[in-house]
């Protein structure tokens, strides 16, 4: 179940950076018609695409999933049978298109890396995350670890 404790921390952590990035951007793209279509909405066209396609690879392998709504990610229920036919599909559809408006997964893991010694400054026993950006961080951690991204 170590994975569901990471992969808890990890969506928090990671909505809260990805909310936060998303609020500071701005667009130099001009508004109306005409043009090439801004790299948000080609981004946003090419995540949809993805979760679609993701959504039909979970159907494939035996997990009853509907299809998401335009801009929203499938709910992993962090199931066994979801996390085998995830996995399946991660390998046969690669990664979900990068937003080049987020941070990278280095720059989230040395967010966490701080996170992780304000945890130790206040006198926790908390590990680095690993270089995927996993934290195994027990869950009554998670108020305190969030408090140090304010810090």
């Amino acid at each position: 179940m170590r994975r569901s404790a990471a992969f808890g921390f990890a969506v928090p952590v990671l909505a809260l950076m990805l909310g936060l990035t998303a609020c500071s951007g701005t667009s130099d793209a001009p508004s109306g018609g005409g043009g090439s279509p801004s790299t948000a909405d080609a981004y946003a066209q090419a995540f949809d695409d993805y979760t679609i396609s993701l959504a039909g690879c979970l159907r494939d392998h035996g997990v009853d999933v509907v299809d998401p709504e335009p801009g929203t990610a499938i709910t992993l229920d962090g199931s066994d049978a979801m996390n085998q036919a995830y996995d399946a599909c991660s390998t046969e559809l690669g990664p979900p298109p990068a937003n080049p408006d987020q941070p990278t997964r280095g720059e989230i893991s040395d967010e966490l890396r701080l996170r992780a010694q304000c945890l130790r400054d206040q006198g926790f026993d908390v590990p680095d995350p690993d270089a995927n950006g996993v934290w195994d961080l027990p869950e009554d951690l998670f108020d305190e670890a969030r408090a140090c991204a304010v810090q």
